[in-house]
């Protein structure tokens, strides 16, 4: 067995929270759980499902390390716990090391980081109060109409109509989304109404920093097609989603520690 040493990433957010198991820069387990109403309770069962899913226990841990909206209510031992932006560009960086630019879209909280040659974060901006919740706001119209984020991203991408939210809160613009369903429009045009607000709203914050070249795509909406698409249309540049996007904050705190090293 090897003699570096373990630990575990763990990022606390409003949806889900999640856990990565890793020696050196290897990520040897991945595990999430809904965060709900109890922070200390997801966070431990997080950590024992990674712990499980990489064959390993927790007596064999060097450390923990901690980062996401919820860490200081996690209640495990930490070793650290790291600012969401600083583990965001660590975690972006180790995955694509020509990237300069991480669009992290959580569940309550959406930033964006630039960040150097070696990932250490250059400018962060983070959406103001009234676009708070985009994850949130996703996986709340995905519900409504009776499917997952996955296929709400599919159905999005099948529009054919234009149906503008012209509203600047997140809660208004599900009201409206929900009273263009009643009046009978497209399921489809309806959900990539939703998307493009979502999209709008990220765009003008990446304008406001000046993203650097190149951006890539992590958080819990990463995943969805339907919104990298619009979001490099307004930018007018390429985005790459990163490999297990929800992960990257976790890997960050750990690497940002040192524990990757």
């Amino acid at each position: 067995m090897s003699d570096k040493k373990l630990y575990i990433g763990i990022d606390a957010g409003h949806l889900y929270t999640k856990a990565v198991l890793m020696r050196d820069k290897e990520i040897l387990s991945y595990a999430a759980v809904p965060t709900g109403l109890n922070v200390p309770v997801a966070s431990e069962e997080a950590l024992v499902a990674a712990l499980k899913n990489g064959g390993s226990t927790r007596d064999q841990l060097a450390g923990i390390i901690t980062t996401g909206v919820f860490a200081k209510l996690v209640e495990l031992p930490a070793l650290a716990t790291i600012p969401e932006h600083v583990a965001a560009a660590k975690g972006a960086f180790v995955q694509n090391n020509n990237s300069r630019t991480v669009v992290d879209l959580g569940g309550n909280i959406s930033k964006t980081t630039c960040y150097d040659q070696n990932g250490n974060p250059l400018d962060v901006i983070q959406n103001d109060k009234c676009a708070d919740g985009p994850g949130i706001l996703y996986s709340t119209m995905s519900k409504a109409l009776g499917m997952t984020e996955e296929e709400f991203s599919a159905l999005a991408l099948k529009t054919t109509k234009e149906l503008p939210l012209a509203i600047q809160c997140n809660l208004a613009a599900e009201s409206e989304a929900i009273d263009l369903l009643c009046q009978g429009e497209e399921a489809a045009d309806v959900a990539n109404a939703i998307t493009k607000y979502i999209a709008e709203r990220v765009a003008g914050m990446c304008t406001t920093i000046g993203p650097k070249d190149e951006i890539v795509f992590a958080g819990c909406l990463a995943r969805s097609q339907a919104l990298t698409r619009h979001i490099s249309a307004l930018l007018n540049k390429n985005i790459k989603t990163l490999d297990q996007p929800e992960y990257v904050g976790a890997v960050g705190a750990v690497l940002s520690y040192g524990g990757g090293n």
